[in-house]
C-alpha cells in the first residue's frame, strides 16, 4: 500500500539555540519529531556580542543529514528564526560578518541621533511598529553613522531565516514578515518604505525582492542535496519571523481570542484585520507586526523568565538543581513575602549584573532600594518571580483590551519556555507549566488555553504544508484553566 504521509522539515532558530524537525502529515493529523538540537554559541570580539550563523548553519547541516539518511519522502523545507539581526552579504557572496546580538546602535544616544532625522511618532505612525530594540532603521542608520564597513560593501541585507534559506538554496529573498517587524514596511502600501530608508540612510535596492509567506522560491542547492541526501526539495518561505510562525498555530483565534507566546521576552498580542495606531498604542508602546495570511498583530513585549533562568542557572552551579516539577511545587508552596518586582524595572536588573552575587543577594539589594522585605530562600523567590510575572502580564492584558476593537475572552498561552539551565532538557514556565498558566488566568481574569509548546515549528509545517490552523485539532490538546475568584 503506497505511503500517503506527507513530509516537512522545519527549521527554527533561536537566539542561543536550534532544532531541525520532521513533521508528518496523514489523515488530518500532524505529528513531528525533534531530529537534532543543537545551541548557536555567542561571540563576543572587543565587547561587542555576535549570533554564529555558521555555526547555526553546521547545526541545521547535521540535522538535514539525518533525515536524508533515513531515505523517505520530504515535500519541503522551512526556516522560522529570531527577527532582528541583519545579515550583510557581500557581492561574491559571503556574509560580511556576523549578525550582531546588541550594540550601541540600540542605545539611547542612537535613538535620539535617528529621531532629529525622523519624529518617533511620525516613524510609527508610517510603519505601526513602536519596539525600538528591533528596528532595522535605526540599526542601519547607526550602522551609516559608524562607516561600518560591512553595510558599505554590502550589495544585499538580509534577516536570519532569508539568511539561512540563502545558506542552503542560494537564493536571496527578503521574507515580509521579518521585513514588517523590522520596522522598514508602509503599513499603508505594505511595501518597503523609502522615506523610512532615506531617513536611515539606506538604499532600497540593497534590499531582495519581498516575499510572502507560502512562496516557494527556491531548492536547495546540488551541493547542499548531495552533502545532505535529500535531493533538490523545495525551500518554502514560512512566516519567518518566528512570532509570526507561533501564532499561525494558535489553536483558538479569531476576535475575543488574545496569544502570549512565552520565552526570555515574552509577546503579549492579539490578531486583527488591520494595523492598529493611535496615540494610545503609541504611549503604551504596542506594535503591530505582519503574520501569516495577511493577518495583522497588534503586540507588546514583556520581560519573560530570564531573570528566574538565571537563578537557576546560579543555584545548579551551587549544587541545587531544579526540574519543572520543582519549580511548580516552589512556586505552589513557597513562602509568600510582602515584596512586588517590576520585570520592567531598570534597578532589578542592575542588581543581577552586578558580579559575584548570588540571586537572594541580588534580590536583598533590589529590595532594599525599593523599602521591601526580601524574600528569604529559593522556594519563595520562585514564588516571587511568578507572582510578578503574571500580574505583569495581567497589567498588559487590561492595556491590550483598552485598544482592542473587540472584547477578549481569552488567552492562548504559546511556546515551550526556555532551558532551565545550561545542558538542561526542561524548560521554564512555557505552557507545561500549570501553577504559572494558572496564576495568568487568574490576573488576566479570562480562560486560558495552553499549548501548544512547539507553535512556531507547527506553524512554519501548516504554512508549508498550506493547511488552516483548524488541521492542528486532532493533533494538539491544550490544556485549559479558568480563572479563580
Amino acid at each position: 500500500m503506497a505511503d500517503s504521509t506527507k513530509r516537512y522539515i522545519a527549521v527554527d532558530l533561536g537566539a542561543t539555540g536550534g532544532k531541525v524537525v520532521l513533521a508528518s502529515v496523514a489523515s488530518g493529523k500532524v505529528t513531528t519529531e525533534t531530529v537534532h538540537e543543537f545551541s548557536i554559541p555567542r561571540v563576543c570580539i572587543d565587547g561587542q556580542e555576535y549570533w554564529d550563523i555558521y555555526a547555526a548553519f553546521a547545526g541545521v547541516m547535521k540535522g538535514l543529514s539525518a533525515i536524508g539518511a533515513r531515505k523517505v519522502s520530504v515535500e519541503s523545507l522551512g526556516i522560522d528564526a529570531w527577527g532582528p539581526g541583519i545579515v550583510c552579504l557581500g557581492g561574491d557572496g559571503s556574509f560580511l560578518g556576523l549578525p550582531m546580538m546588541k550594540d550601541e546602535v540600540l542605545s539611547d544616544a542612537a535613538h535620539a541621533r535617528f529621531f532629529k532625522r525622523m519624529e518617533h511618532r511620525l516613524l510609527y505612525e508610517k510603519t505601526g511598529v513602536n519596539v525600538l530594540d528591533s528596528h532595522a532603521a535605526l540599526q542601519l542608520y547607526s550602522l551609516r553613522r559608524s562607516r561600518s564597513i560591512a553595510l558599505e560593501m554590502a550589495k544585499n541585507i538580509l534577516f536570519i531565516p532569508d539568511a539561512m534559506l540563502y545558506l542552503l538554496s542560494g537564493k536571496r529573498i527578503c521574507g515580509f514578515t521579518s521585513l514588517y517587524a523590522a520596522g522598514l514596511v508602509d503599513r499603508g502600501t505594505r511595501k518597503l518604505s523609502k522615506e523610512i530608508l532615506s531617513a536611515c540612510k539606506a538604499r532600497p535596492r540593497r534590499f531582495p525582492s519581498v516575499v510572502q509567506p507560502g512562496v516557494r522560491p527556491a531548492k536547495l542547492t546540488e551541493e547542499v542535496a548531495q552533502a545532505t541526501g535529500l535531493g533538490r526539495i523545495p525551500v518554502v518561505a514560512v512566516a519567518g519571523h518566528d512570532l509570526a510562525s507561533a501564532v499561525a498555530a494558535a489553536p483558538v483565534s479569531g476576535e475575543g481570542s488574545a496569544f502570549l507566546v512565552t520565552g526570555a521576552v515574552s509577546v503579549l498580542g492579539v490578531e486583527t484585520a488591520s494595523p492598529v495606531v493611535n496615540d494610545q498604542t503609541f504611549e503604551m508602546n504596542f506594535s503591530n507586526e505582519a503574520g501569516a495570511g495577511d493577518i495583522n498583530l497588534l503586540v507588546k513585549r514583556l520581560p519573560g523568565m530570564d531573570l528566574l533562568a538565571r537563578c537557576l542557572e546560579a543555584w545548579s552551579a551551587a549544587g541545587r538543581a531544579y526540574g519543572p516539577e520543582d519549580l511548580a511545587r516552589m512556586a505552589r508552596e513557597g513562602a509568600p513575602v510582602a515584596a512586588q518586582l517590576d520585570p520592567e524595572d531598570p534597578a532589578l536588573r542592575s542588581a543581577f549584573a552586578a558580579p559575584f552575587l548570588d540571586p537572594a543577594s541580588a534580590l536583598a539589594r533590589y529590595c532594599s532600594l525599593r523599602s521591601m522585605t526580601a524574600p528569604s530562600d529559593d522556594a519563595s523567590i520562585v514564588r516571587l518571580i511568578y507572582t510578578s510575572i503574571a500580574e505583569k502580564i495581567g497589567d498588559t492584558f487590561t492595556k491590550l483590551q483598552s485598544v482592542t476593537p473587540f472584547r477578549l475572552k481569552s488567552l492562548n498561552i504559546l511556546g515551550e519556555g526556555f532551558p532551565l539551565a545550561p545542558g538542561s532538557t526542561g524548560t521554564v514556565s512555557g505552557v507545561s507549566d500549570p501553577v504559572f498558566c494558572q496564576m495568568v488566568a487568574n490576573e488576566c481574569a479570562v480562560t486560558v488555553t495552553a499549548g501548544p509548546a512547539d507553535a512556531a515549528i507547527l506553524g512554519n509545517v501548516l504554512v508549508q504544508a498550506g493547511l488552516t490552523r483548524q488541521a492542528l485539532a486532532s493533533s494538539v490538546e491544550p490544556v485549559t484553566f479558568t480563572p479563580s475568584l
